[in-house]
């Protein structure tokens, strides 16, 4: 009986499965034709093999790095797995395509592509290494150590909705999203020389670069010797993702040293000379439920009057909240631009899955971070109940959304007490005595 309800529950999914990537459909036979027919099968020859696509290889380690991400998850009741691996994860899938480019037969026909190819996995491996060294800065792989967004939100929900959660968002949704990140480099790599761009006079040729590649990449005479391996538009797309890196890099620093040095004042000085936000109201809220609630909802945090409103508010903050954030996407939007730099199309509409893919991947990653912002300013609104007033005088993202919040609140007459709530005195109770101390601005 069960085999038939398998089978009914099955049977409707049987018409779609042609439609599945060329990858999908033949990563299992593939790697099951190679187990029997190799003596020895290894991870090298099977990447090697003439019947291994460029994505077996990342499919692969997707494919097991998710029951592992879940079972961990499970074990240790610690979901920050897949997080740490955020720093290498696409760089590690990137770097599959780039080992089969090299050690595959049939990556040599593609030569004239490894070096952009190359200038795209060298960007992830900087933006690889910024991420890397800031999760080690704030001591992120202490295995004891949890996202406190997903800590709050784990506390907030029923346990059944937090274990969907963690199954399908963070052990499954995640590293399917941290791969399909590499989508662009596969999609430039096996462009064949008909379709490069040729943008303008000043692209570097095939024939100029071929004298530093390795002789497999030449010999085969992949493309002739005036196609464009890079041209001007890749130049303006990488000083745009390095942009995005020093600017990720800048807005990380600034936040580390705000945070790390309000905690220090705060462990120095004594209670009496803190900010305590929503210490007046809180004393009024009571009933049973509602101190149940209290005890599961963030709480207001106290925070030194030199770090008034308890959140930095200058430098790049005033033009946006998570500028870190902002470049985040926009350097994984300049790896799918680099297939238009790279293209004479983005290929949707004529070519393979693989070029229909390469905005859904940044774009999937825009709606991750959209949630958990959503998530992370809900926290920051519990704990600094300024918050809700900062998010009325700076965009959340881009410079932009903060000139258009001020042309509402110019035209709406709030723009002036949401600034003196954030950037106004700040009171603290000394002795019985209400001081006021100015914020710089």
């Amino acid at each position: 009986m069960s085999s038939k309800m398998a089978i009914n529950l099955l049977k409707p999914l049987l018409p779609y499965i042609p439609l599945l990537p060329t990858p999908v459909l033949s990563l299992f036979p593939s790697l099951i034709l190679h187990i029997a027919s190799h003596p020895r099968p290894s991870s090298t020859n099977f990447i090697s093999a003439s019947t291994t696509h460029p994505l077996h290889a990342p499919l692969i380690f997707t494919l097991i790095s998710i029951p592992i991400i879940y079972i961990l998850g499970l074990v240790s009741g610690n979901v920050s797995w897949v997080d740490r691996l955020w720093p290498f994860y696409t760089p590690f899938c990137t770097g599959f395509l780039v080992l089969w480019l090299f050690l595959n037969d049939e990556g040599g026909v593609y030569g004239h592509n490894l070096p952009r190819v190359l200038l795209m996995f060298g960007l992830q491996i900087l933006w690889s290494i910024r991420l890397l060294s800031h999760a080690l800065k704030r001591d992120f792989y202490n295995l004891k150590s949890e996202d406190y967004r997903y800590t709050a939100f784990r506390r907030i929900v029923p346990k059944p909705i937090f274990a969907l959660v963690h199954i399908f968002v963070i052990a499954i949704a995640q590293p399917i999203l941290l791969f399909s990140l590499s989508l662009p480099v596969y999609a430039i790599m096996s462009l064949p020389p008909s379709e490069l761009a040729i943008t303008s006079s000043y692209g570097i040729s095939f024939g100029t670069l071929s004298a530093y590649l390795p002789a497999k990449f030449t010999d085969t005479k992949s493309a002739p010797p005036s196609t464009i391996a890079l041209n001007l538009a890749d130049l303006v797309v990488a000083c745009l993702a390095i942009g995005c890196l020093v600017m990720e890099y800048r807005t990380d620093k600034a936040m580390y040293e705000f945070q790390n040095t309000k905690h220090s004042l705060m462990a120095s000085l004594p209670p009496n000379q803190l900010v305590q936000p929503g210490a007046a109201t809180s004393a009024g809220e009571g009933g049973a439920k509602n101190e149940v609630n209290k005890k599961r909802l963030p709480r207001p945090s106290a925070y030194p009057p030199s770090h008034h409103p308890g959140f930095p508010t200058r430098g790049m903050f005033r033009w946006s909240r998570h500028a870190n954030f902002a470049s985040e996407q926009i350097f994984w939007m300049t790896q799918a631009l680099f297939v238009i730099a790279g293209s004479e199309s983005s290929g949707v509409t004529r070519r393979s899955w693989g070029d229909g893919c390469v905005w859904a991947p940044c774009f999937a990653l825009s709606i991750l971070f959209c949630a958990s912002t959503f998530l992370t300013e809900w926290i920051t609104s519990r704990k600094f109940p300024a918050y809700k007033s900062y998010k009325r005088v700076v965009g959340q993202f881009l410079p932009q959304e903060t000139l258009w919040l001020w042309v509402i609140g110019t035209v709406m007459g709030t723009r002036q007490r949401h600034i003196e709530k954030v950037y106004g005195p700040v009171k603290v109770a000394s002795n019985g005595k209400t001081v006021e101390s100015k914020k710089s601005r």
